[in-house]
């Protein structure tokens, strides 16, 4: 019973330590996600495109603009004028041309004398003209020329094509000519289409609105000449522009003057199994904005309980985590940790919401919502353990159920995939664990959408006021876009974690199985260099490895972790490898020249020299326990031991047997300690017990059964009894077990064989 009281107490002392920083993080998380719960979203539970399984009716009277009919529309746009641009390049051209006439022919003397092609060029080209053009002044007709252009678009030059374009359907009388990108540039005017000209010597009335324009600009022996280039171009002045027709219509049928119409309370707004339009969404949105405006008129305090309830709902959730937090009472959540935690679930919580509202995509809460409360489980899992990630995920998921404004069914759902990524990730060893486990959650997070949809059939049915009212087939198509969503969420964060598991490691400083697994491999850059430079410890740490793995595994604990830790926990003697006996091949020892003190800091530093390199390569923080932890505070018995019989001989010398010396200072067991700290956890623990065993073991002539468990059993003792497993959890069952372990294993690393027979000499063979 005494000891029941001193855990009690245990358990609160330590609950009261944590409760200061739990608070203070559990008041910045309920802060932060009540302000993103409470950001207003889209009144509308549908989206565009999305078929209602029944019929949505108005909960108020308003009135709403009643759209015009698309056939109506579709006449407006027939009747709108279509635009034809001026052609720049063209317009320049005929300019430049007309302007060169009479530099182009004054060179030649006669008519007959001009080439052929300047007579194919100018087909209109007669004597008499030719005559006038030589008396032509140049400033003059380039100024009669420029006045002519500008009058064209009265006229508008097209061909056969621009033509065809502004005629079909369209039944406007008019065209629209404009000079520059828009409607509204300068000069822009409407023009009727039967002062069209069509470019290729068209005969009709229109060639003669062409001919008497360029009489009022040109000198008339000159008109048939001009009448007729401009007649035979081959590139039009003017050519349809389909982008500004459009515009021309959109803004005739945006100009109709719309109509209204009265929706009476209880209406149906939509009908079961309508697709819903964009008139009809804005239709749900205007519903929704008068009947807030009725319930604000009618309960002025309304919404600001429902703002009072999303928030207490908020806080019940963040003091339930909380508390939760504080009596599991693990050592995994650190301060630290915890800040992470709440920036993680603060994050995923935005993410999901900020998303939805944004993408305004049909069921993209089953996409969205679902993909950040199940990335935020999976990095739970990785970082602390199951049973924590389960707990606290039911509670980011219900948050974020009532962030999206989904039902029980979608929470219901959500929590199944949380519940198998929990279980199936209870160890990660291969990178294709975590897509393994994707897939089997995007099935089941089908198989309860289908689920619990079909369990509401029959509820749905009689729910509405007639059968009628129920629409089987939406409720189909819901319930298949739902499911297709959430598979897609469940893959899709299995992978997107998969790439990310790196940097979630480096965060939470946690080491998944297969990062120990690749750090396992014997071709690491770190343990090749423990191979060549320090044989007899790279042997050692090996058989240590294997020791740590059953010892930790026999346990409960994590075997794979000691194995690694185990492989690396000596790599400081690199730097010195010849200082330590292993290491010696039986040459002479090198501390037999080195003071006890001198030869202690080299022992020592190993430790140091460890970590340096650890960092060096880096290797992951759980690695760097080991290195400084798997000698604890313990005594380095050797050199403590050569010390004092050091000590006693200089103290012979000086005194003499049996005399006094009080000038010589006795050697303090403190001194010829390492630094520590005493191992942290059970794979520590592990690691120091299966170190010392493993050299004691190595060390003796003939490690026959009965003196290994001797061994064995002094050595756990000894580190029981010097305090080096006060501040981690075994137990002393644990040390048990952990003895029986290393036993099995020792007789299958130092087991017996056969002797060799001695070959036969020649002598006795003969």
């Amino acid at each position: 019973m005494r000891a029941d009281a001193a855990e009690a107490a245990s358990q609160t002392r330590i609950s009261r330590e944590r409760l200061g920083p739990v608070i203070l993080i559990s008041s910045v998380f309920f802060v932060i996600a009540s302000i993103i719960l409470c950001y207003p979203g889209d009144p509308v539970p549908y989206k565009i495109g999305e078929k209602p399984p029944k019929d949505i009716v108005s909960p108020v009277t308003f009135m709403v603009q009643k759209p015009q009919l698309k056939e109506n529309l579709d006449v407006v746009r027939k009747l709108s004028a279509p635009v034809l641009r001026l052609e720049a390049n063209a317009w320049k051209s005929i300019l430049s041309q007309l302007s060169n006439l009479p530099l182009d022919l004054r060179g030649y003397a006669t008519f007959e004398s001009v080439p052929a092609d300047l007579k194919e060029k100018w087909k209109g080209l007669t004597p008499e003209n030719f005559a006038a053009i030589q008396s032509i002044e140049s400033v003059l007709f380039n100024r009669e020329v420029e006045n002519l252009m500008s009058t064209l678009d009265q006229s508008p030059l097209v061909d056969v094509q621009t033509l065809r374009s502004i005629s079909g359907d369209n039944r406007s009388l008019s065209v629209w000519v404009t000079s520059g990108p828009a409607l509204d540039s300068p000069g822009s005017q409407l023009v009727p289409k039967q002062r069209i000209i069509v470019l290729g010597g068209d005969p009709t009335p229109a060639a003669q609105e062409l001919r008497d324009l360029v009489a009022k600009n040109i000198p008339r022996a000159l008109v048939e000449l001009v009448t007729r280039f401009l007649l035979d171009q081959k590139e039009p002045v003017f050519t349809f522009d389909a982008k500004l027709t459009q515009e021309r219509q959109e803004q005739e049928v945006a100009a109709q003057p719309p109509g209204s119409e009265e929706i009476q309370t209880g209406a149906v707004i939509v009908s079961a199994g309508r697709e819903i339009d964009r008139p009809l969404y804005e239709k749900l949105r205007l519903a929704q904005s008068y009947y807030e405006l009725d319930l604000a008129r009618t309960h002025p305090w309304a919404r600001a309980l429902a703002w009072m309830g999303q928030v207490l709902m908020v806080l019940v959730l963040t003091a339930a985590g909380a508390l939760y937090v504080i009596f599991m009472n693990t050592s995994e959540i650190t301060v630290r940790r915890g800040w992470a935690l709440a920036t993680l679930l603060l994050l995923t919580l935005f993410v999901a919401k900020g998303v939805f509202i944004l993408s305004n995509m049909a069921f993209g809460a089953y996409l969205f919502g679902i993909f950040s409360v199940l990335l935020a489980t999976i990095i739970m899992v990785v970082a602390f353990n199951q049973r924590f990630a389960l707990g606290i995920s039911a509670i980011h998921a219900l948050i974020v159920t009532l962030a999206l404004g989904q039902s029980l069914d979608f929470y219901l759902t959500t929590l199944s995939g949380v519940g198998l990524f929990v279980f199936g990730l209870k160890e990660i060893r291969t990178r294709s664990k975590l897509i393994e486990v994707g897939v089997l959650a995007s099935a089941l997070l089908a198989a309860s959408v289908w689920a619990l949809g079909l369990a509401h059939f029959v509820g749905s049915i009689y729910s509405t006021s007639t059968i009628a009212s129920f629409s089987f087939d939406a409720e189909i198509l819901h319930l298949r876009t739902a499911s297709l969503f959430a598979t897609l969420a469940g893959f899709s964060v299995a992978c997107f974690a998969s790439s990310i598991l790196p940097r979630i490691e480096s965060t939470f400083k946690i080491t998944t199985g297969s990062t120990l697994l690749e750090l396992c491999d014997l071709n690491q850059p770190l343990l090749k260099r423990l191979a060549a430079e320090a044989q007899g410890t790279f042997n050692h740490s090996l058989v240590v490895g294997t020791l740590a793995e059953a010892a930790g595994n026999a346990i409960g604990a994590n075997g794979l972790l000691c194995r690694v830790g185990a492989y690396y926990h000596d790599i400081g003697k690199l730097s010195k490898p010849q200082y330590f006996i292993e290491n010696q091949s039986g040459g002479p020892n090198r501390h037999d020249k080195l003071s006890p003190a001198m030869s202690l800091l080299i022992i020592v530093g190993h430790v140091k020299d460890g970590i340096e390199l650890a960092r060096e390569y880096s290797l992951p923080w759980v690695v760097h326990q080991f290195i400084g932890q798997h000698h604890g505070t313990t005594l380095v018995e050797y050199f403590f031991h050569a010390a004092r019989q050091r000590q006693a001989r200089e103290a012979e010398a000086r005194g003499g047997v049996g005399e006094e010396t009080p000038d010589v200072q006795e050697v303090s067991e403190s001194e010829f300690r390492y630094p520590g700290p005493k191992p942290q956890t059970r794979e520590t623990a592990i690691l120091m017990i299966c170190d010392g065993v493993e050299s004691i073991v190595r060390s003796m002539p003939e490690p026959t059964a009965g003196r290994v468990e001797t061994a064995v059993h002094q050595l756990v003792m000894k580190r029981l009894m010097d305090g080096q497993f006060s501040e981690c959890d075994l137990t002393l069952r644990d040390l048990s077990d952990i003895e029986q372990a290393l036993l099995r294993t020792l007789a299958g690393v130092y087991h017996g064989r056969v002797a060799y027979p001695k070959p036969l000499q020649l002598s006795q063979t003969a």
